[in-house]
């Protein structure tokens, strides 16, 4: 008869009384490995931010240096860019923004009269839409259709040894891919940011008086009154430091990878890197805004 095959240790259905040490000893590798990983993370991300770093720097100075690469290729590329991640997305993008729109402006026009800031109604919806959300989902559309292709795209052109190629022509990889990439994710996230916070306040007010039946007229006057130039610099500000997390996390996984096993990884990684930044920086910019 054939030994069964033992079963794994389970360490929760131990017996742990009378062992205080074996369970302090237990624990303190259990924290131990905790920190080490929390520490290895810390430090990938360092890494990948200090990357990011390198490489805007490398793209600001290939936009300044003349190289052998025709300003109409450049063109082409950032505009095929531009289509692919503006103007594609001009169908997702406004029907995110109607759906965002008519829930906030819904909820704000039964709620705040109840308890007696419906004058601020304005003003909610410019912090809501024009402040936080349009930037943040428009960069999270982007970042979901746009860079994971653009590092997929990349990291095919390095495993394909495209990459290398370009190089051995004189041809800098840099200006040739990234810098279109970068220019044209950019100028894409800061037109689709207008094109939604427009379409989430006008549609959202749309469907509201569809739905309720109350003139939108003194609505649009307490939105349009409540919207000020800081708002709006805000809103491209953020959006503009949104395209550019999603142009240069996408591009830098892209060219980091090694072989054909690695190219969704850095699609997984950008989508990741990219909403990681994206929040950590929208927190710094509203501190920074709204605080200091």
């Amino acid at each position: 008869m054939r030994n069964r095959p033992r079963a794994a240790p389970n360490w929760w259905a131990r017996d742990w009384r009378g062992k205080p040490e074996m369970l302090k000893d237990h624990a303190k590798k259990g924290l131990n490995h905790l920190a080490s990983g929390s520490w290895k993370r810390l430090a990938g991300l360092w890494h990948t931010a200090s990357g990011m770093a390198g490489l805007l720097f490398d793209t600001v100075y290939a936009a300044f240096r003349k190289g052998r690469t025709p300003n109409l290729s450049l063109m082409s590329q950032i505009n095929r860019q531009i289509l692919y991640t503006g103007v594609e997305a001009f169908w997702l993008v406004g029907a995110i923004a109607v759906l965002c729109g008519s829930a906030i402006i819904l909820v704000a026009m039964f709620n705040m009269p109840k308890i007696g800031v419906g004058e601020y109604f304005g003003k909610i919806l410019v912090i809501a839409l024009a402040d936080e959300l349009g930037p943040f989902v428009t960069s999270l559309v982007v970042v979901g259709r746009s860079g994971t292709a653009l590092a997929a795209y990349i990291g095919t052109m390095r495993v394909s040894r495209e990459v290398d190629a370009l190089e051995v022509m004189g041809i800098d990889p840099i200006q040739f891919i990234v810098q279109p990439a970068f220019v044209g994710i950019v100028a894409s996230v800061i037109c689709l940011n207008l094109y939604f916070i427009a379409i989430a306040i006008c549609g959202g007010l749309v469907v509201a008086w569809l739905s309720t039946g109350v003139p939108i007229g003194i609505y649009f006057g307490r939105v349009f009154d409540a919207l000020q130039f800081k708002d709006a610099a805000v809103s491209l500000l953020k959006s503009g430091a949104f395209g550019t997390i999603v142009a240069l996390t996408s591009s830098y996984y892209g060219l980091n990878v090694r072989n054909v096993r690695m190219v969704p990884i850095a699609a997984i990684n950008a989508v990741v890197g990219s909403m990681f930044f994206t929040i950590a920086v929208n927190l710094l910019l509203s501190i920074g805004y709204y605080v200091l």
